[in-house]
């Protein structure tokens, strides 16, 4: 490996997991709840997966030190398409989606968040020299 060069982080990698997990648990909902629970479950995760997957893409488009204008703008782009999409799914879920287990959306939102933080921090290690 060349001692110059910067790896991608694994951030799809990150959102895969998320994403399974997700399936597992709407499963899981599924059996153990009722439907509406559970795709309220997985309509709150999603919220968080598919804008991150939307950033993720954007963001890491473009590495280097020659490309630094690029991806900075790339970062903006993404970060900005992440907040318009989990706005915009929200909207469209509150007013489309009927009848809606509000408690169930949020808390999965919230739990989605918090293990993209956990497993983006232990998928990106920074390299020991």
């Amino acid at each position: 490996m060349n001692r110059g060069s910067i790896q991608r982080p694994p951030v799809f990698k990150a959102s895969f997991i998320q994403l399974i997990l997700l399936v597992a648990t709407t499963v899981l909902a599924y059996l153990l709840s009722s439907k509406v629970i559970a795709y309220s479950i997985l309509l709150g995760g999603l919220l968080v997966v598919l804008p991150n997957v939307y950033f993720a893409f954007y963001a890491f488009r473009f590495m280097g030190s020659r490309q630094v204008g690029s991806a900075l703008h790339s970062i903006y782009r993404g970060e900005m398409g992440k907040f318009t999409l989990t706005l915009v799914g929200f909207a469209l879920v509150f007013l489309l989606v009927k009848p809606l287990h509000s408690q169930a959306l949020f808390g999965a939102f919230v739990v989605t968040t918090v293990i993209h933080w956990i497993t983006t921090s232990k998928l990106v290690v920074a390299p020991r020299s």
